[in-house]
């Protein structure tokens, strides 16, 4: 009896692994399915790939894994620029025709600007503003944490709105994902109107998911506006990876109706209502000529990303550019390479260790790329270099939000200020030269001595570069 049941249970796993098996034909139906599918979807991506090199690569890609290759795609094809009318202003540059043309924002003469070197700087000149409004308050930030920092923050912004002041806020969804509902609605409670940017919902995927609001604005009765990389967190004043170095920027006068009449957009978008009126422009004695550039959908989608490209092109002494993250895209590099080359003294501040280890280890073969080319390239051991700032010549100041790297330039909504004042860039460029007292230079034979393995997890890296 024992025997029958053996034989019986073998018997059923052999019919089971039978029916499990599938037939020849079948699998042969489903090869040919998936290769024509694999096949139209190389040939779509072969038409909207512009840059051959990047076709190729998707092409292949959708070839081998093609479902993978199709979600990447959708979730991060890079969108095409919109054209229109280009107006040139005889009395303009070439960049700033450029930014004029990519967002609509004219050069404005009259303005005042403070330069603020650190978080512990920011923070005080913006709590003491926000203390003073009488109006409106505007704030945007990608991320907004209620640690120590954003209590005393909000804790005024409460205190205004309670008072009457008018108090907006705009957080993005990704960056703030640690704003919890009840924090939301204590904050709503004071009067304050918040607003997340683009809140991910799942099961849903879409482009949003990574397209995020990286902007840090701040807007106050419409005539004092704050500009720059520090984002509302404790670790802005310091934390694990030391004195935390960044650039933001205080303007008073035009420039801030300009900066007001972005956060409106963004304010929109978010699902607000908002009206700007033209007699809120502000009257300032000083004259500080500056524009106003920013990113996102539409026709200044790639307007930072040229921008950058044009003033390292249009340097004829000297160019300084310090950055956290640097995976330039192939233009922007090669626009450096090329100052470079013709004689023009480039200099690159970075982090001597990244707050990301996987973009420190894509960075270095753009590094080594620069080095090669006689980029001056330093690594700032003074704390956590997170300054996005560019000086060209002893003319031009650029300083914002915007990383050099695909995630900043191709995806996320950003904003800079840019400054044609010879004396501010003066104090700009005495800033980074300190910065470079505090670092230490990279040489050609610092990759000399780079064994196989290593190489290899930067070769990896790099492959990401586009995403990170």
């Amino acid at each position: 009896m024992l025997c029958n049941k053996g034989r019986h249970k073998f018997l059923n796993l052999q019919f089971f692994l039978a029916q499990s098996v599938p037939d020849e034909r079948n699998v042969l139906c489903y090869f040919i399915i998936y290769t024509i599918i694999s096949i139209l979807a190389a040939v779509w991506v072969i038409v909207r790939c512009q840059e051959p090199r990047v076709a190729w690569g998707w092409a292949l890609a959708m070839v081998l894994c093609m479902p993978l290759a199709l979600l990447l795609y959708y979730l991060c094809e890079v969108e095409r620029e919109v054209s229109g009318e280009v107006l040139v202003r005889s009395s303009y540059s070439r960049m700033q025709n450029l930014i004029a043309n990519g967002c609509g924002s004219a050069v404005t003469l009259h303005n005042r600007v403070q330069a603020l070197h650190s978080g512990d700087e920011t923070f005080a000149a913006l709590l003491r503003d926000v203390q003073r409004a009488r109006y409106e308050i505007n704030v945007e930030y990608y991320i907004l944490v209620c640690d120590r920092i954003g209590k005393a923050l909000l804790s005024v912004l409460m205190r205004r709105s309670r008072a009457g002041v008018k108090v907006r806020i705009i957080y993005d969804a990704v960056g703030s994902w640690r704003i919890t509902r009840k924090e939301r609605e204590r904050i709503a409670q004071s009067g304050i109107e918040i607003r997340p940017f683009a809140p991910v919902r799942f099961p849903w995927l879409t482009r949003e998911v990574h397209r995020r609001n990286h902007r840090k604005v701040v807007v106050i009765d419409g005539r004092i506006a704050y500009i720059g990389g520090v984002n509302i967190a404790r670790r802005y004043m310091g934390g694990r990876t030391g004195v935390w170095r960044d650039e933001h920027l205080r303007v008073e006068g035009a420039a801030a109706y300009q900066a007001l009449l972005l956060f409106a957009r963004d304010w929109r978008t978010a699902g607000g209502d908002i009206k700007v009126g033209t007699s809120v422009v502000p009257q300032v004695q000083s004259i500080c000529p500056m524009q106003i550039a920013w990113s996102q959908r539409g026709r200044s989608r790639k307007t930072l990303q040229h921008m950058f490209v044009e003033a390292i092109s249009s340097a004829r002494h000297a160019v300084r550019i310090s950055t956290p993250y640097f995976l330039p895209s192939e233009s922007l590099l090669e626009a450096i390479i090329v100052a470079a080359r013709s004689g023009v003294k480039v200099e690159l501040v970075i982090p001597r260790k990244s707050d990301v280890r996987v973009v420190e280890l894509a960075a270095q073969s753009y590094i080594e790329r620069c080095v090669s080319a006689g980029v001056e390239v330093y690594r700032y051991g003074g704390g956590f270099l997170h300054a996005k700032s560019i000086s060209v010549d002893d003319g031009v100041a650029i300083v914002g939000s915007a990383n050099l790297d695909s995630r900043s330039l191709d995806y996320n909504m950003e904003v800079a200020a840019v400054i044609y004042n010879r004396a501010v860039v003066a104090g700009y460029i005495s800033r980074f030269n300190a910065d470079v007292a505090l670092s230490d230079r990279v040489s050609q034979e610092t990759f000399a001595h780079i064994g196989f393995g290593r190489r290899l997890k930067q070769a990896l890296a790099r492959l990401l570069a586009p995403i990170l």
